[in-house]
């Protein structure tokens, strides 16, 4: 009789809860959009996007969202949309229960700053997708240049960087520096010569770095690393004119 009771009960309180949520489900159909709100994560990045440069882009292209039923709004939709800007990594949209529309946005996170041969200016991130650089805002990237012939394209990614190996080579040299907190403090810019090697400038002293091509990166950079730590020490910050990495496990450098 007890079983009986509370299964009696356990079928009542579901069916009053079922109720509860087809009542909540139906008044919330009836809501009205009474604001976006556009929330945005940087990754630690400066920014390239703001707020309000997402709400203009959505108020062109949905126009009539403010006062339209929140249950006529594709947020699906708006969400693919948000997720098509060249600085957007990803967006969702959802409401809340007293109508506002919230739109969050994660930026992509650049990674470097490549200047190529045609004086085209444009992102690798830290995904591998390049972004165009945008006038108005600017970034603390590590800065790629010199005989950089790739241009600029929307396609470039992960799941194709190694049909680009310019961009490739780049990608885990920066990556490598990025990776490392000594490294990032110390090295300001990639110089790619002539004959597709690297040179690397660093932002205290004058020495031009001869990293030499991207075989051993992790030994040339343990390397370079170790010989700031100890051999600058010694030596003093404007002893030499270049430091060569080229030689497997040597550091070489000529004087002034």
């Amino acid at each position: 009789m007890k079983k009986v009771l509370k299964i009696s009960l356990w079928m009542v309180g579901l069916a009053g809860i079922s109720v509860l949520v087809g009542f909540i489900e139906k008044e919330h159909q009836k809501i009205t959009c009474k604001s976006i709100e556009v929330i945005l994560d940087y990754n630690d990045s400066d920014p390239l996007i703001d707020a309000d440069m997402i709400k203009a882009d959505v108020y062109k292209t949905y126009d009539t969202l403010i006062g339209k039923r929140i249950s006529e709004i594709n947020q699906v939709q708006i969400e693919d949309f948000v997720a098509q800007n060249n600085y957007v990594k990803n967006a969702e949209v959802y409401s809340t229960l007293n109508g506002h529309l919230k739109i969050k946005v994660t930026q992509k996170e650049p990674l470097l700053r490549i200047m190529n041969q045609k004086g085209e200016n444009y992102y690798l991130d830290m995904n591998a997708s390049l972004m165009p650089v945008k006038s108005g805002y600017s970034t603390r990237l590590l800065v790629a240049t010199g005989y950089i012939k790739t241009a600029y394209s929307d396609t470039v990614g992960l799941i194709n960087i190694e049909n680009f190996p310019e961009l490739q080579n780049l990608y885990q040299l920066a990556l490598y520096v990025r990776s490392s907190e000594f490294l990032s403090a110390q090295i300001e810019q990639i110089y790619v010569t002539e004959n597709g090697e690297y040179e690397l400038v660093p932002k205290v002293g004058r020495q031009l770095i001869e990293f030499g091509d991207i075989s051993d990166m992790e030994q040339k950079f343990d390397n370079l690393i170790s010989f700031y730590q100890k051999g600058m020490k010694k030596a003093g910050w404007d002893t030499y004119k270049t430091i060569n990495l080229k030689y497997r496990n040597q550091v070489v450098c000529t004087k002034k």
